[in-house]
């Protein structure tokens, strides 16, 4: 329990970066093409990623369990960490004897729950909700978010998002039931138009019959998700 309540972005101003980069992300790329062009063949996949001792990637699992080689390596502004794993989506190539080559990665924003009393604040800003699903490996908890944003000249107008763990309960089938809520501040950034983002939940520590109660403020009103480990 102790495990999966460690709070591993301890500083929110971290998440709140980490969305701000997310929600830029969103724009950049758009990798649909309609017939057989060399992106009719693009994969998408979760993934965590690893980097070299340059901090560049060079490997990525996926959730599915596939282990990926990547070639050349690729160097993204946003993981600055050498021979660190980040949480990312993977665009790539045909997988060729398990070599292929990326076209991007973009940062997927984990969320590990912290105890209400870890934050000061907690707001619940609403925000859109599209789907939620376990990952195939059972390590994580994915969602996809939908955050309006827009141009502003205040640069401390960014958004944050942070998972709290309000109460944990004992089950009569034995298992725990988390009782989480997804916070969110919009934080003054103007709302002038919708970006997907995608978030994970680590689902270390849990058990088999662990429950987790999932909260969400939305634009349509609290919507609740639960998901038996």
């Amino acid at each position: 329990m102790e495990r999966f309540r460690q709070t591993a972005y301890s500083m929110l101003t971290m998440v709140a970066a980490l969305v701000s980069l997310l929600v830029v992300s969103a724009c950049e790329h758009d990798f649909y093409e309609t017939g057989d062009s060399e992106l009719s063949y693009l994969h998408t996949d979760f993934v965590d990623a690893r980097t070299n001792e340059l901090g560049a990637f060079v490997s990525a699992k996926t959730d599915d369990g596939e282990e990926l080689t990547l070639s050349p390596a690729v160097k993204e502004q946003w993981a600055t960490r050498p021979d660190t794993t980040y949480r990312a989506l993977l665009y790539y190539d045909r997988v060729e004897k398990g070599v292929t080559t990326s076209f991007a990665l973009n940062p997927v924003l984990v969320l590990r729950p912290h105890l209400t009393s870890d934050i000061a604040s907690v707001r619940t800003d609403p925000l859109g909700f599209e789907s939620l699903w376990m990952s195939k490996n059972r390590k994580y908890l994915n969602l996809t978010l939908v955050l309006k944003s827009g141009q502003t000249d205040d640069k401390k107008a960014i958004q944050s998002l942070a998972l709290v763990c309000d109460s944990i309960r004992k089950q009569a089938s034995g298992g725990r039931k988390f009782y989480l809520r997804l916070c969110h501040s919009q934080n003054r950034v103007p709302e002038y138009y919708s970006k997907r983002v995608y978030t994970s939940i680590p689902l270390t520590g849990l058990t088999p019959n662990d429950v987790l109660c999932l909260d969400i403020n939305t634009y349509k009103g609290v919507v609740r998700k639960e998901v038996v480990y």
